[in-house]
């Protein structure tokens, strides 16, 4: 029976992915309805699409998509480094994905946790840098809004304090009141605030050009964190199968989950069960018995990878697939 239901869940995994990038559909997005918005009715300019591995790169890692992140980009500096005048004089500069003064302290210390070095402000205008950090907020935003992209996208513009009074004050009917987010801000004396219609802005730029391997783990109603590394899917021999870092399985099954960097093992341990999964090995062990693996544990982004439908099963606990909105759901 386990065998039965993991090779539905596969087949489930392959067979939504196709519908999951219909043409003005966000893969994920869950929560305000995108009904009127028009997307996709402008291209990308050759500036912006030069960066696509590198969108592709940090929407992997972050859990977002990094159409989206193209997108953000495009509406936001056109993919340039507007950094110096014509007459070569420097002026300041929010780099490609405008990241705010004001997340100074954040980006040094999100530099120095992923590359061991603090990053400066002057370091906004490298998109290498820039770009990851605005798939972080992001990944952080979605999360907040329990991976509403409308909501996250307007926050990146009006930031999370104004939106979030908007949204208390008006409800489902928030979208309407952006024009009035000025009456929001705290010690604002402008008639307006931020750019009221920038949802509109971004996804006319939005197109489903760069693959997307990532995915959303839902727990009992509740979509997981992960700091540096979110799942993926990955596709061997026709099927596709979501690898999780380790820490999230060691949240979803509330088991104890240890590495040993010498021999390349997880050993996961519940309820009197043990497991031990080899990096690059098609087998396991399964209380002292081989098993074998549709897929091996591998590292990414220097974090453990495991695969996801296996090691659930073998505990017993609840896992389906929702294509709609790319999302493992477990109950446990």
């Amino acid at each position: 029976m386990k065998r039965l239901v993991g090779l539905l869940l596969a087949a489930a995994v392959t067979a939504s992915g196709v519908c999951a990038y219909a043409d003005g559909v966000i893969p994920d997005h869950s929560g305000t309805s995108m009904d009127g918005i028009e997307i996709g009715t402008m291209q990308l300019n050759s500036a912006v699409k030069s960066y696509s591995d590198l969108f592709r790169q940090a929407g992997d890692q972050y859990g977002v998509d990094p159409n989206l992140l193209a997108a953000i980009c495009m509406q936001e500096s056109s993919g340039r480094n507007l950094s110096y005048r014509e007459d070569g004089s420097e002026y300041p500069a929010w780099g490609i994905m405008q990241i705010e003064y004001t997340l100074g302290d954040s980006f040094a210390e999100f530099g120095k946790r992923t590359t061991g070095e603090e990053w400066t402000l002057e370091d906004r205008l490298v998109p290498e840098k820039a770009v990851p950090f605005a798939a972080y907020l992001i990944s952080q935003s979605l999360i907040r809004y329990d991976c509403d992209y409308m909501k996250m996208i307007q926050s990146y513009n009006f930031g999370q304090t104004v939106l979030n009074r908007i949204v208390e004050a008006k409800g489902d009917d928030w979208l309407a009141e952006r024009a009035n987010a000025a009456a929001y801000a705290d010690n604002w004396q402008y008639e307006t605030y931020g750019d009221a219609e920038y949802i509109e802005h971004v996804l006319r730029y939005y197109h489903n050009d760069i693959p997307y391997v990532g995915a959303k783990v839902r727990l009992n109603g509740e979509l997981l964190q992960f700091d540096d590394q979110y799942p993926v899917l990955e596709t061997v021999n026709g099927d596709t199968y979501t690898l999780i870092p380790i820490r999230g399985i060691s949240e979803a099954l509330d088991a104890d989950v240890s590495w040993n960097g010498k021999t390349r093992a997880v050993t996961i341990k519940k309820d009197g069960h043990k497991m031990i999964l080899f990096v690059g090995s098609d087998s396991a062990l399964f209380d002292g018995e081989d098993v074998e693996l549709d897929i091996p544990a591998m590292i990414k982004n220097n974090r453990t990878m495991v695969p996801l439908r296996f090691v659930m099963e073998a505990f017993d606990v609840n896992v389906d697939w929702d294509g709609s909105t790319r999302t493992v759901v477990i109950e446990n």
